[in-house]
């Protein structure tokens, strides 16, 4: 398959999710309805997962990144994003899978103060759930690589999805920048 299109495929999905996206505000809230949560579905290193639309500000793909000299464990490097320059760190980097193979395609652009892109190679799409199929999971520890970043598992009709807390990377991010900062001398 060449790159055209692999961009092709990518552009629809980003569309397709823009529209479903799009939709569900158009509809009025049903008073019928359960309580959903609007979820993305990726993989990362080929394991399914889940991130709640509320946690993201944008789904991007085709952006290049370009990498800096860094001390900071994950990061990719930066992306220009909405006419800002973004720093990228690597979902698979932070989950506890290692640095992704090949360049990761897709990236969710997270916190409007100071954004954050979180890279990842495998989107599948979107899903609308009620809350009830989420559920907390005994089975996640703070001290795992893989878990510590989940907070709940998704029943999705193809299957059970780990939940990744965007609140809780972006903490963790965060904490790793500031210790790596330089700091200014008087």
């Amino acid at each position: 398959m060449n790159q055209q299109h692999k961009d092709n495929i990518a552009g629809n999905k980003a569309a397709q999710l823009r529209q479903a996206f799009d939709h569900s505000f158009a509809l009025p809230p049903s008073a019928d309805s359960p309580e959903v949560q609007d979820l993305l579905t990726i993989r990362v290193a080929g394991d399914p997962y889940a991130i709640r639309l509320i946690d993201i500000t944008e789904l991007v793909t085709g952006r290049s990144v370009v990498s800096v000299p860094t001390v900071t464990p994950g990061l990719l490097g930066l992306a220009g994003i909405r006419g800002g320059i973004v720093p990228v760190f690597g979902l698979s980097s932070m989950l506890g899978y290692g640095p992704d193979p090949g360049s990761p395609r897709w990236m969710v652009l997270c916190g409007a103060e100071e954004p954050i892109a979180l890279a990842f190679t495998d989107f599948e799409g979107y899903l609308r759930l009620p809350t009830s199929a989420l559920h907390a999971d005994e089975n996640f520890s703070a001290t795992s690589e893989k878990t510590k970043y989940l907070d709940q598992v998704a029943r999705t009709p193809d299957g059970v999805r780990a939940v990744i807390s965007i609140t809780l990377i972006l903490a963790t991010i965060r904490n790793r920048i500031s210790q790596h900062r330089p700091t200014k001398e008087k």
